[in-house]
């Protein structure tokens, strides 16, 4: 019996056009007021950008454009009680989440801190240990660090408790974080947060590191007495944009507005950046002389600094971030290298064994809820995005800390609000909390099942009226003539993409299979197409796709959703077609697939 999805292809996902058609006059229009293509218009109104303006400043970010920071909300009073407790040489410590972005905001207060010569320390809990965000039993051990000022990165919002018993032991406490607000705020002195702002001034949708980023700004402004800031403060500020774009891809935030920003930039300063714990990092990946983009960071350098805090305690990240020492950066490298390497084969091993687990089901349930006490808490959240690519339900993995508690973690599929789901089993759970397509519980293991029964019942209730069905959303329909290989030089001026951003993926109807197909990859995983549109010869590559090599025969009309990619090779360059799904030509190519039985 197979339920899977693992392999795409012949239409198990819906390809969804385009929500709006924009008319010629308007794509033209658009075209000659920013000198642009009209298929690189064509994407820009796709993005609800229309007017010339807002065009020019998507496709050509500056930095000048970010927001001052304190047009943050809470951001003066927070930088004026950091900058009073380096001035009067009190004890400050800094509480940063264990992720990727928690690590790289903590290690920029720490090296901005240094260089003001503050009295400072760090506190990062151990994700298994001591779970997400802070805890009456870290305030006390920060309390008996004779700490002055908590300051706390990426987490904090709806630690109320915790911060309460700060402010009874006599701290002043700064919270900075980005996650969603609870009915309450916790008593803090200052509190920095995007989604208290009134105004949609800069951008509401910051990471935690790039907040941090403009509290170590502010800082230093306060510091020097002047927004002219000393040459050492602003060189740490470009250093710092590296981390940002680190973790506003890591994190998987809209690159929009003002995460564009610090994306290109980010990016783009990457291979050049000075921090020796960066230049270990992109060695060990291996891509050293190679265009870091958004995918290299989502996939290769984010994962090894993750693999820290998942496999043992993220405050390795936090050493190769903060050393000066190329040796032993290179060392940490190497450790993280090694833990990486252990974090993919359990997450493999995991993973193999839910899927065994799920296809073993008579009948799949509208949620997924699975729990091994053998399971490595680490990974949890991986394995769940696992399970969501191959069945397309809402999935939470647990494993057990005793014999009476389960954690787990859970990943959504578009459309499910998972953090309102968790809303829904509040009464059955220790702890928990989440956004739309992620989540996190802690619970009774004997609330386990009725957890599970509840999970599945609020997304049958869902699926009801939205059916849980893969989709590919369409940037539209190339024609021939589009395909011409300046515009898609062009296209990449769009870049970096990602979430809010996504890759361009395009419809191309009626193509001809011109050459056998071929298996190309590990043990022939992947398949590449020779293609005929009209006049044009074009090669398609579908990873994950060479099983459907058998049913794709010379001379067959297809239909293809692809994402465009200019591709450059021993100096030359040529067209090159990543193909997401294909169908035979005699379907109709906008008409919703069926939806995948299980």
């Amino acid at each position: 019996m197979n339920h899977g999805t693992e392999a795409v292809g012949f239409r198990k996902r819906r390809w969804n056009p385009p929500p709006t058609t924009h008319d010629h006059a308007a794509v033209e229009c658009l075209a000659r007021s920013t000198g642009c293509h009209p298929l690189i218009a064509r994407l820009l109104l796709n993005r609800s950008i229309r007017d010339p303006e807002q065009a020019r400043a998507f496709i050509h970010p500056e930095f000048r454009n970010l927001a001052p920071p304190e047009t943050l909300p809470g951001m003066d009073q927070a930088a004026g009680l950091v900058a009073q407790a380096v001035s009067k040489r009190e004890k400050i410590t800094i509480f940063g989440d264990y992720d990727v972005d928690g690590i790289t905001g903590t290690a920029m207060l720490w090296r901005l801190l240094q260089a003001a010569g503050a009295s400072f320390d760090i506190y990062i809990p151990h994700r298994l240990a001591e779970g997400y965000g802070l805890s009456c039993e870290a305030v006390e051990q920060i309390a008996a660090r004779s700490t002055s000022l908590l300051l706390t990165v990426d987490c904090g919002i709806t630690a109320l408790e915790p911060t309460a018993q700060a402010r009874r032991r006599g701290m002043k406490v700064v919270i900075t974080d980005h996650h969603e607000i609870g009915a309450q705020l916790p008593p803090a002195d200052a509190i920095v947060h995007p989604a208290l702002a009134e105004s949609a001034v800069g951008n509401r949708n910051l990471c935690g590191a790039a907040i941090a980023y403009k509290l170590a700004w502010a800082i230093a402004r306060q510091l020097c007495g002047s927004s002219r800031l000393t040459p050492v403060y602003r060189e740490l500020l470009i250093e710092f944009t590296a981390l940002v774009a680190l973790a506003t891809i890591a994190d998987v935030m809209p690159l929009t507005g003002e995460n564009r920003i610090w994306a290109r930039y980010g990016l783009a300063h990457l291979p050049r950046c000075a921090l020796a714990g960066v230049q270990a990092l992109i060695g060990a990946a291996g891509w050293e002389n190679r265009k870091i983009d958004g995918a290299a960071v989502g996939f290769s350098l984010a994962p090894r600094l993750n693999a820290a805090g998942r496999m043992g305690h993220a405050g390795e990240a936090f050493d190769l971030l903060t050393t000066d020492s190329p040796t032993r950066a290179c060392q940490i490298a190497a450790c993280l290298e090694k833990l990486n390497s252990r974090r993919q084969a359990t997450e493999r091993k995991i993973t193999a064994h839910a899927l065994e687990t799920v296809r073993a089901m008579e009948t799949i349930p509208p949620a997924i809820v699975l729990c091994e006490p053998h399971w490595h808490g680490g990974v949890l959240g991986i394995v769940a995005a696992r399970m969501v690519d191959a069945f397309y339900r809402p999935t939470f993995i647990f494993t057990t800390e005793d014999q009476q508690t389960a954690t787990g973690s859970g990943r959504s599929v578009e459309g499910f609000p998972l953090h309102e789901a968790i809303e829904r089993c509040r009464d059955l759970l220790i702890s928990g909390g989440g956004h739309a397509a992620a989540g996190g519980v802690r619970l009774p293991l004997a609330n386990l099942d009725l957890f599970r029964q509840r999970l599945s019942e609020f997304a049958g209730r869902h699926m009801a009226s939205a059916p849980f069905v893969p989709a590919i959303e369409l940037d539209g329909a190339l024609e021939e003539s589009d395909l011409v290989l300046h515009a898609f030089e062009e296209m990449e001026r769009l870049a970096p993409f990602g979430h809010g951003n996504p890759q361009p993926k395009f419809l191309l109807s009626g193509a001809t299979i011109a050459a056998p197909p071929r298996r190309v990859g590990v043990s022939g995983a992947h398949l590449q197409l020779q293609l005929r549109l009209g006049g044009q010869s074009i090669r398609a590559v579908g990873f994950r796709m060479g099983e459907l090599e058998p049913a794709l025969p010379v001379g067959l009309g297809v239909d293809l959703v692809a994402e465009p990619h200019v591709d450059h090779y021993n100096g030359s360059r040529r067209l090159d077609m990543h193909m997401l799904d294909v169908a035979r030509s005699d379907r109709e190519p906008f008409k919703p697939a069926v939806p995948v039985q299980f």
